[in-house]
């Protein structure tokens, strides 16, 4: 029932996405605000309305399962997350831990292969990066 944007840089596909779809956009804080209400999540967040957190990217899922908890805690449900990239860095993992499943577009292995396939980037590089990638698994 909501889109969910997580700090910063989700914030824009959220609203984004939540324009094109017609899904009332709700914004998580980093911090409660030192005034006012001291609310992590802004906008209508009714108790057991399902949430789909947003963000750019996932390294190790930790911004994700910190926008989950404070959903949680104001009574949302958050089991998907969506991101452009995930840099395969056991965000995944630790989001599956958490009751989030995540879902991404692409993964930073596809981005090198298809880097590699357009000849944008030499063997040496290739080789590098995917050995960079195997080391943080």
């Amino acid at each position: 029932e909501r889109i969910g944007g997580v700090p910063t840089a989700g914030v824009p596909y959220a609203a984004a996405i939540s324009y094109k779809l017609r899904k009332p956009f709700i914004d998580v804080r980093k911090g409660a605000k030192p005034h006012g209400e001291q609310k992590m999540v802004e906008g209508l967040l009714l108790p057991g309305d399902r949430v789909v957190l947003v963000d750019d990217l996932v390294t190790t899922g930790q911004s994700l399962i910190d926008a989950a908890k404070a959903i949680r805690l104001e009574g949302g449900l958050v089991e998907h997350a969506v991101v452009l990239i995930d840099r395969l860095e056991e965000g995944a993992k630790r989001l599956e831990e958490n009751g989030v499943r995540l879902h991404a577009l692409a993964t930073i292995r596809d981005i090198v292969d298809k880097l590699r396939e357009l000849d944008a980037i030499e063997e040496d590089e290739y080789a590098s990066i995917l050995e960079r990638i195997s080391e943080v698994r």
